[in-house]
């Protein structure tokens, strides 16, 4: 049912607790991207992992091909969500047993299977990356952002290092935004002694961004300072779409 725009509880007015499914949450903003919710299975309510695909821009091309004296018209519309990545990050903040990761700049390198940016080092064999299910066994109802020193598989949408384990640097939890966020406190692995430490870890950027749409990036080259104009800024994204 519709919910009534300013009912403060029971929204649809019915009385009861009485829904598809639902999910316990304290944040108001907007429902979690991905979780266990309690759904309505054919009358029984049973734990259900769901996933909440992001999107936000659509973008249609038309294209026409001749043939047989006749016209064809061919439809095709693409659905992605459109942020701007920063291009490079530097890290500060790494624990001493981590500390040659200090310093380290991180470059876009590309999107992974379902839309999230990542990032590798220069000149080195590091990575940041989004990760649904760091293991791939189903287990982790939890998405996170990783550092790790093993390169994202871009085809697979869950355990991108392949490993079948959830080993990285450290890892911060996903709040469903597909920015990576530039100050939080991640988890990172200290060594032996320390074990897991939360820290607070600073990615600054050290350059400009790139627009990605889906899993296309679209440079500041491409974009030729057009950012202000949505037409202008659709017809660039289209190009590297279909180009």
């Amino acid at each position: 049912q519709q919910a009534g725009r300013y009912e403060y509880h029971d929204l649809d007015g019915d009385g009861v607790c009485n829904y598809i499914a639902g999910v316990e949450s304290k944040y108001y903003g907007h429902p979690p991207t991905r979780g266990e919710w309690t759904m309505n299975c054919a009358g029984n309510y049973q734990l259900q992992f769901l996933i909440l695909l992001e999107l936000t821009t659509t973008g249609t091309l038309t294209t026409t091909m001749k043939g047989a004296g006749t016209n064809t018209v061919m439809t095709t519309t693409t659905r992605a969500p459109v942020f701007d990545a920063p291009r490079s990050l530097t890290l500060s903040g790494a624990c001493a047993y981590k500390r040659a990761m200090n310093g380290l700049t991180y470059d876009l390198a590309g999107t992974s299977a379902d839309g999230w940016p990542f990032y590798k080092a220069t000149g080195m064999d590091e990575y940041i990356y989004h990760d649904a299910d760091c293991d791939g066994a189903g287990n982790n109802t939890v998405a996170m952002w990783v550092f790790d020193s093993s390169k994202p598989n871009t085809t697979a949408t869950r355990d991108l290092d392949g490993d079948g384990k959830c080993t990285y640097h450290a890892r911060l939890d996903s709040t469903g935004g597909k920015m990576l966020p530039t100050s939080a406190t991640w988890r990172m692995y200290c060594g032996p002694a320390e074990g897991w430490v939360s820290l607070d870890l600073a990615l600054k950027e050290a350059s400009g961004k790139d627009l990605v749409f889906g899993n296309t990036m679209v440079s500041s080259a491409a974009r030729g300072g057009m950012a202000a104009s949505e037409a202008a800024l659709s017809l660039a994204i289209m190009q590297a779409l279909f180009a």
